[in-house]
């Protein structure tokens, strides 16, 4: 995976990554926009917008695998969850982890029918 600073040199790729991670935000925020609307279904309570450690709050164990790996407290080698106290289920909210293809293959399937 790249990050910014090894593209920093190239504009052109600079720029297109860029652009794609801020589709990928707005994206995860309408992801934790929908999740808030539709609390109500298949929740042992209602569902926040977002995932504590790895725990969704769906009560159904197909999606556990979605959320593995969202229970990381730090990021860039910096220990979030011991700054100013935050915690680890507010470091853990903080960021979406990164995913490979086959990650975001297989929660795909979850919303499609064969």
């Amino acid at each position: 995976m790249k990050t910014a600073g090894n593209v920093q040199s190239n504009a052109t790729m600079l720029t297109a990554a860029l652009a794609i991670h801020s589709v990928e935000a707005r994206h995860a925020s309408h992801i934790r926009s929908m999740r808030r609307a539709i609390g109500q279904f298949g929740a042992t309570n209602a569902l926040k917008p977002w995932i504590t450690l790895n725990q969704s709050g769906i009560t159904t164990t197909a999606v556990n695998p979605v959320y593995a790996g969202e229970e990381v407290t730090s990021q860039a080698n910096a220990d979030i969850a011991a700054l100013g106290n935050i915690g680890a289920n507010s470091a853990s909210e903080s960021f979406d982890e990164p995913l490979t293809m086959d990650q975001v293959l297989a929660i795909a399937k979850l919303f499609i029918k064969a």
